[in-house]
């Protein structure tokens, strides 16, 4: 009896919608708070100068790194508060597979790169639940 090939959904690189915001690890904190309120969303990835994702800042990092702390972000640099080695994903990661990382660590926005290491975008936990993944959600734990 053949196995049924589950539907994960489609590739991740299918909901990118834009190019990905990005600073450099000598950024201050005050920079990525700029420029994620100017673009809406909840991170930025910190890039090393060939475009490849070495940090993550998000606005749970910003609260609990920062704000938390009493630092202040005008002189605080992203490589200091920054979540090193973000855990990534490919382009052709499968909607779901990406959910389920989500859901396992706890994160909200995932790095996606080329074969080649380099950032093309950022999935969202919002990117996933939009209506074009349309996939049973209880098919995340027969996924893998």
């Amino acid at each position: 009896m053949a196995s049924e090939k589950k539907d994960l959904g489609p590739p991740v690189s299918s909901l990118l919608a834009h190019s990905p915001i990005v600073l450099k690890p000598d950024n201050t904190v005050a920079d990525a708070i700029r420029v994620m309120a100017e673009h809406n969303i909840g991170a930025v990835v910190i890039v090393d100068d060939k475009f490849r994702p070495i940090g993550i800042f998000t606005e749970r990092d910003l609260l609990i790194k920062v704000c938390a702390k009493g630092l202040d972000p005008k002189s605080v640099k992203l490589e200091e508060v920054m979540t090193k080695d973000p855990v990534t994903i490919s382009e052709d990661t499968p909607a779901l597979q990406a959910l389920e990382i989500m859901m396992n660590f706890g994160f909200r926005h995932l790095p996606v790169v080329d074969e080649n290491g380099i950032l093309v975008g950022v999935v969202s936990i919002r990117d996933l639940s939009k209506p074009m993944v349309e996939v049973d959600v209880s098919e995340l734990h027969s996924a893998g």
